[in-house]
């Protein structure tokens, strides 16, 4: 049984609360004393009244020290959690699907994961002007905006930017292929994780309002909102026949996803699974054969694994199944990748991007100008 290092007192904990690692004692003391927060005062004056490997705290303030600290420092993107974001969701608790594997690549991906959320998130909010106190943030607790094709160019620097991170996080092979390889890779998977991870999140935000989607990690895209999305382009001759353009794409694209996710309805560890996956899901690439040849071998182990956590629970049968039901839904996300490239095109013929667009950059593959806006090349 999978069990977590509370960050505040140093005990092990089965359940993580608050979005963070940290044990139900440490959170319930969190939520009575931070309104104290003016009135404590630390015992001896030192502020080190704890003991961290023993979980044993001398006074409230320094506890409380503690838990800020574990606050601020996820808020800025420091590993310091490795409880996904889309933890609290009740979908993720479904009885009729088990979990698959509790092994080190999963874990890696559940924490690399939330890491990269929080630097999205944070991100993306500054973009928008929004200054939030972390706590409040961590909760997600922000207005969720129409997007803008502004924030939208932006927002798809930030997520490339992290997933060069992430990626390198999950698969040590990475570091060591050539840029020209690294980027075609992450082109690949760019518009994949996007669209999986934001219609996972969108389940959980908007339950019942299946025409409205997370296109950023803070803002969605909805019919109704099309006409908002191209309020900031520079050109807005031909704004209102976009608008209808990608009025019919979210139709036709976003519900599409939306009603095979929640047909699908993966677990936390089968997102986990799918988020890895979709990395090495490089057979129209063009990939050479030492990138195909890894690409099966993490690809053949992951699915072992899976298949193997499916023996003991539902049974072979069911599982073989289940797994052909997760790549259907990757194959759906496929489908709407092609659809996208046509729809910028649309959008390039009126005028609306340029080749200075980032996201019309991505579809037509021109790493030359691409890589030099990422800080992590």
């Amino acid at each position: 049984k999978m069990s977590f290092t509370c960050l505040v007192c140093g005990k092990r904990t089965p359940v993580t609360h608050m979005g963070l690692d940290v044990c139900r004692a440490c959170a319930v003391f969190y939520k009575r004393n931070k309104p104290l927060e003016r009135t404590l005062k630390c015992v001896d004056g030192r502020r080190k009244c704890v003991d961290f490997q023993k979980g044993n705290y001398s006074c409230r303030q320094c506890r409380l020290d503690r838990f800020n600290d574990v606050f601020n420092t996820c808020s800025k993107g420091n590993e310091m959690t490795i409880v996904p974001s889309c933890s609290s969701s009740p979908r993720l608790s479904s009885p009729e699907v088990p979990h698959i594997i509790d092994n080190s690549l999963i874990d890696r991906v559940r924490r690399y994961y939330q890491r990269l959320s929080i630097i999205r998130r944070n991100n993306e909010l500054a973009l928008r002007g929004v200054d939030i106190d972390p706590k409040i943030a961590s909760k997600e607790e922000y207005d969720i905006d129409a997007c803008t094709y502004q924030v939208m160019n932006q927002s798809v620097r930030i997520l490339n930017s992290t997933l060069f991170d992430f990626v390198a996080s999950l698969f040590p092979e990475f570091m060591e292929i050539s840029l020209e390889d690294k980027w075609m890779l992450i082109r690949n998977y760019q518009c994949t994780f996007h669209c999986l991870e934001s219609h996972m999140r969108s389940q959980r935000y908007f339950p019942t309002e299946t025409g409205k989607c997370f296109v950023t990690y803070t803002t969605y895209l909805a019919p109704e909102s099309s006409s908002v999305y191209f309020s900031d382009c520079r050109n807005k001759d031909h704004a209102a026949e976009a608008a209808k353009t990608l009025e019919h794409c979210i139709r036709e694209n976003c519900f599409r996803v939306r009603a095979h996710m929640d047909k699908v309805a993966p677990t936390d560890e089968e997102f986990m699974a799918l988020m890895a996956i979709g990395f090495w899901s490089i057979e129209t690439t063009g990939a050479d054969d030492a990138l195909m040849d890894l690409s099966v071998r993490y690809r053949t182990d992951i699915l072992r694994k899976m298949m193997a956590r499916y023996k003991e629970t539902i049974g072979a049968m069911r599982g073989t199944m289940r797994i052909g039901e997760l790549f259907g839904l990757l194959g759906t996300i496929k489908k709407v990748e092609m659809n996208q490239q046509w729809e910028y095109e649309v959008y390039r013929m009126l005028d609306l991007f340029d080749d200075h667009t980032y996201m019309y950059k991505l579809q037509t593959n021109k790493p030359d100008t691409i890589c030099h806006s990422l800080n992590y090349l």
